[in-house]
């Protein structure tokens, strides 16, 4: 297998951008794909995973082949290094002249290496997750959030079940999954696959949802007839899931501060048939006055740091900062505080983030049941599902009860 030079040119492109101009990772890999049309299936794939692999051991590779972020060359060695370690030909091209000269290819031993070259992280967030967790608990984390993330699906059971989600799946396509014992519509498959072309997902019989992210509507305990307010609904993965746990029955009011999310959440929402749920801008101060303690649940599903989903975004490792941290915890306390008051005597507020870092979690609910608003309710129950125990993305949830009257 080789790469042919438009490809390349196309990786290094990705690189530069995502590493040094901060761009997203899933918008990077889509603009790539818009502009070069004529790339086959195999090339697509190829620049996916060339892309992921160098962003993820940016770090590692970069010792190995001594090379730096300021040379010229640095997303060009990076790519040459990946190409030597899948043990394909290196061509013959500039760009690539005496690097195999550069390279170390010993392995990597913890003894004279430290974890941070090892596990490719920024100095920062190995001193803070050792710091929250210790060596060991941290070592295991970190390494499970180097691995490749599971293609997790969530059957839609206005539709179907996971079982005969599991048949059809295996009868119609030959994909090969396994339930799981946690999550009732969850389905983990063998294999990544694209499946948004699939009739059974345009058909809204399945969506694309981690496992421990499909904890979180079970933890709201959604039930027919309910008001329930998602306050930071994003594009609508956890509002559809409990529109379908509500079997449509019930109000679900999704909130958020950007127009192109809800439009997605709408588009989505039509297409697993669910119909109860209504999009409010979250910063639409007159619905926060119409609907004060109005609701039976809350759920704020926060901004974060997202540094428990490396395995699958292993650019935030990068594009995270420790003052981006702090800027993320006061706004993660202000949402809390603001959408708290929503609640209504007797009723129940859900906290979840992906990231494990007690900063944004047990922290932030400690700070909130001490606060005047936070008074009213007494915590139920939290936990954060490491990616090492658990098998998918670092998540953590908080289940409140506020008082009744």
């Amino acid at each position: 297998m080789k790469i042919h030079r438009n490809l390349a040119l196309g990786i290094v492109e990705g690189l530069h951008h995502i590493l040094s101009k901060k761009s997203t990772l899933r918008s990077e890999l889509s603009r790539l794909r818009t502009q070069n049309r004529k790339w086959g299936s195999r090339d697509r794939r190829l620049l996916a995973e060339t892309i992921l692999d160098c962003v993820r051991w940016q770090r590692t590779y970069a010792f190995m082949g001594n090379t730096k972020p300021k040379e010229k060359n640095y997303y060009w060695n990076l790519l040459g290094i990946w190409i030597m370690t899948k043990e394909l030909e290196l061509p013959s091209w500039k760009e690539f002249e005496g690097l195999e000269k550069r390279i170390d290819f010993v392995p990597l031993n913890p003894k004279h290496i430290d974890r941070k070259t090892i596990q490719s992280i920024p100095d920062w967030l190995d001193e803070k997750g050792s710091e929250a967790f210790g060596e060991e608990v941290w070592e295991n984390e970190i390494t499970a959030l180097n691995q490749t993330a599971k293609l997790v699906l969530r059957a839609n059971t206005l539709k179907t079940s996971a079982t005969s989600l599991q048949l059809q799946l295996k009868k119609e396509f030959k994909i090969e999954s396994s339930l799981s014992k946690e999550n009732p519509e969850a389905l983990v498959l063998d294999n990544h696959q694209k499946l948004e072309q699939t009739k059974p997902f345009q058909k809204g019989r399945f969506e694309i949802q981690d496992g421990n992210s499909q904890k979180v509507a079970h933890w709201v305990g959604p039930e027919k007839g309910m008001l329930i307010i998602d306050a930071c609904a994003g594009s609508g993965g956890k509002s559809i899931h409990l529109g379908a746990l509500m079997e449509n029955k019930g109000r679900i009011i999704a909130l958020d501060n950007r127009p192109e999310k809800l439009k997605i959440l709408k588009e989505r929402a039509k297409r697993n048939s669910v119909t109860i749920i209504e999009t409010e801008s979250a910063e639409d101060s007159v619905f926060f006055e119409k609907h004060l303690k109005k609701a039976d649940t809350v759920l704020i599903d926060a901004p974060c740091s997202g540094l428990g989903v490396l395995k699958r975004n292993p650019a935030a490792k990068w594009h995270m900062t420790p003052k981006r941290i702090v800027a993320l915890e006061k706004t993660q306390q202000e949402i809390i505080q603001k959408n708290a008051l929503l609640v209504k005597p007797g009723g129940i507020l859900v906290y979840s983030t992906c990231s494990i870092f007690p900063s944004e979690n047990e922290n932030q609910i400690q700070f909130f049941l001490e606060s005047e608003e936070g008074k009213r309710f007494r915590l139920e129950k939290q936990e954060t599902f490491f990616a090492h125990q658990t098998g998918f993305d670092g998540f953590f949830i908080a289940k409140m009860n506020a008082e009744k009257l």
